[in-house]
């Protein structure tokens, strides 16, 4: 009888060895499928906490990493969301939310990232979270470049909201076609470890 017993939990255990080699497997394959479609990783990151992201993101993926540059950069006082006379406040009150705003600030760099999008198959879209949507530059992104036929990443990050509408916002004002492909997305709460953001990409369908 104890026999038995030990034969069926080496048994058992071989098959939980066996399982979770499929699945690491899985998850390498994906890396890899991944890692042979060219990747682009754009963002806007105010405080750098974003551009941590972005870096991750662009490691996991072997992907291009540039960064959405305000002509006008972001000063500490643009960015007090406290101040009623602040540049971010202003924005934030030009609309009922940034899709329905006609407040777009320029970006420096959009030639060179028209260039990386244009040679990309996936785009991902990095941004900040404030007052639950993404930031009105981020709309200049996607109104400006063309995302036709393009899979699209969104993803943000937050002290304490989500990703909420936000991307699905954004879609709403992107040049996009029926094969524009366009994912969910995700938030990560302050700087994700390189192990989330690994474990993340590795699940992404393309």
């Amino acid at each position: 009888m104890k026999k038995c017993r030990k034969n069926m939990l080496r048994a058992v255990s071989v098959i939980l060895m066996f399982v979770m080699a499929i699945s690491l497997t899985n998850i390498g394959s994906i890396q890899a499928e991944a890692k042979k479609k060219k990747v682009v990783v754009l963002y806007f990151s105010a405080t750098g906490t974003t551009r941590a992201a972005a870096k991750k993101i662009g490691k996991a993926t072997g992907g291009k990493v540039i960064e959405i540059k305000a002509k006008e950069p972001y000063t500490d006082e643009d960015l007090d969301y406290g101040d009623d006379n602040s540049r971010v406040t202003k924005e934030h009150e030009s609309a009922p939310s940034p899709a329905k705003s006609r407040m777009r600030p320029r970006i420096s760099n959009l030639k060179a990232i028209k260039k990386a999008v244009k040679k990309a198959d996936v785009v991902y879209i990095g941004y900040p979270i404030w007052w639950g949507e993404a930031p009105h530059i981020v709309y200049t992104l996607v109104e400006n470049v063309s995302l036709k036929g393009k899979t699209v990443v969104p993803f943000s990050t937050s002290i304490s909201s989500g990703l909420g509408s936000s991307a699905r916002h954004l879609k709403t004002k992107a040049k996009i076609s029926a094969k524009t492909k366009w994912l969910k997305g995700r938030n990560f709460y302050d700087v994700p470890s390189q192990k989330a953001v690994d474990k993340w990409i590795g699940k992404l369908k393309y």
